[in-house]
């Protein structure tokens, strides 16, 4: 049995109608991964010193989460007579907590090398979860409150998690040790509930050449988003197959203000040597129309002991959005060559069903343009199209106000030939996945005030599944999602 997880980032960045190079814009709810940096960024040499340029910034969310499972023992088709896959015996998930989380990111002492430290302490706290109703990633499950019936636990009443790291710059060359939040298209963490997910290692980035940014990274452990252990381990999101070692490198370009590439690669050790290359251009068709067009793709091939099997995929998808005023339409395909999923890094979560059943959570490392709320219509073979609309309303006069419906659907999904002993041999299974999911979101931002960046998101998301095509992406759903965060910069 899989669950879809949800991208969560910061609300500040909600549904920007064209978003920045590479991010990873089809997560709805609070926004997009972080852009990879690029262009000019401060430099050493202006450092005002380790104190003066600090900043401390605190946000407080809430998020309640619920989930009714379509197919299971007691819903009206008991799928556990047709002895399909899909079959639980829990009914819904319904979830309601809140965090609280303060940032400090330190200057940098003056001269030619300046050091500093970055912190942050993380709390979470359970408003509503009952044993039978867990089981989401939200919290970690409290296993002295059980269901016999579901098997499912009641969330823990609170967790948290400080950590830090430790930088070096030399002109606009960067260095990072510690409790790390990289932002790549093949190694990525992500912000995926209450709080933020980490990977521990070591980070440079460098951005000495204009329009240049390249990073750079080698981890080797991390916490989920439910999880209070930063020694938890790195693995595959589908394959669930866990990974001693990661790196990853990459270059992103701005040949000018409309055009873009980058080009990034990273090895999984004994697992996958993985690239990715995207693309991204806007052509202006008047003073309010413009096509911003973007190109993904992703070639991943087993290395070295290739502990979780033959892999040989190719993913790549391709998205037209057309801007009017306040209006986008989104035309965009996806497709997943090979005899495996795409798949892509994860974090071993604690407790509750993580992302893909909870061995490791993970999201923040797949910017195919389908990826969609539950589904991320990356089966073996799968083809898929999606249909979006988004609707700005500070053109009709309501800043802060927006809105996305979007409609996916995935047909051609076939793992037969996936290496039976490998991480992926459920997948043989499979012989013609068909889905296709329904998303719809509004959210608003308070633009002014005593509570300017105040944010609340209501997402409602639709998910139907034939039998094979369960295998990946799980049960029939519908979600509910409200989400509010308020951020505070206190230095």
């Amino acid at each position: 049995m899989h669950m879809k997880t949800l991208s969560v980032p910061a609300l500040a960045s909600v549904m920007a109608v064209m978003p920045p190079a590479f991010a990873n814009d089809e997560r709805l709810v609070t926004g997009q991964a972080e852009q990879p940096a690029s262009g000019q960024e401060v430099s050493q040499a202006q450092s005002r010193g380790l104190v003066d340029d600090s900043t401390l910034r605190f946000e407080h969310r809430t998020f309640a989460y619920y989930v009714n499972n379509r197919n299971n023992n007691n819903a009206e088709t008991n799928f556990a007579e047709s002895g399909d896959s899909r079959n639980t015996s829990q009914n819904y998930i319904n979830d309601w907590a809140q965090a609280a989380m303060f940032s400090f990111s330190s200057g940098y002492t003056q001269g030619v090398i300046g050091f500093g430290i970055d912190a942050f302490a993380n709390g979470a706290a359970r408003l509503n979860s009952g044993a039978g109703t867990g089981g989401s990633p939200l919290l970690p499950t409290d296993g002295s409150h059980c269901s016999a019936i579901t098997g499912t636990c009641q969330g823990q009443a609170g967790y948290g998690l400080a950590g830090g790291a430790v930088k070096a710059r030399i002109s606009r060359t960067e260095l990072k040790a510690g409790d790390l939040t990289p932002q790549s298209p093949v190694f990525a963490t992500w912000d995926g509930y209450l709080m933020p997910a980490h990977a521990n290692g070591l980070m440079i980035s460098s951005n000495e050449v204009h329009d240049l940014a390249l990073q750079g990274g080698h981890f080797t452990s991390g916490n989920a988003e439910n999880s209070s252990n930063r020694d938890g381990d790195l693995g595959t999101a589908y394959g669930t197959t866990r990974v001693d070692s990661a790196d990853f490198a990459g270059a992103d370009y701005a040949f000018s203000d409309a055009f873009s590439a980058g080009l990034h690669v990273a090895r999984f050790e004994d697992v996958w040597h993985q690239y990715f290359l995207g693309l991204q251009h806007t052509l202006s068709l008047g003073e309010e129309t413009s096509l911003h067009t973007r190109l993904d793709y992703y070639q991943t091939r087993d290395t070295g002991a290739a502990v979780a099997g033959n892999m040989d995929n190719d993913a790549f998808s391709l998205a037209l959005a057309l801007t009017h005023g306040a209006h986008t339409l989104t035309l965009a395909h996806q497709q997943i060559d090979g005899d495996t999923p795409f798949d892509y890094l994860g974090i071993s979560g604690q407790g509750g069903n993580g992302r893909r059943g909870g061995a490791y959570n993970g999201q923040g490392s797949i910017w195919l343009t389908n990826a969609s709320e539950w589904a991320d219509f990356n089966a073996p073979g799968e083809k898929s199209w999606r249909l979006q609309y988004d609707l700005d309303a500070s053109g009709f006069g309501i800043p802060g106000l927006t809105f996305t419906t979007r409609y996916v659907r995935g047909t051609g999904g076939d793992g037969r030939h996936a290496d039976l002993e490998g991480a992926y041999g459920a997948y043989t299974d499979m012989q013609d996945g068909r889905e296709w999911e329904r998303d719809i979101q509004a959210a608003y931002v308070v633009q002014a005030g005593p509570a300017k960046d105040l944010s609340i998101s209501l997402v409602q998301a639709v998910y139907r599944g034939n039998r094979d095509a369960s295998i990946n992406s799980g049960a029939d759903v519908d979600e509910v999602l409200i989400v509010t965060s308020y951020p505070l910069d206190i230095l």
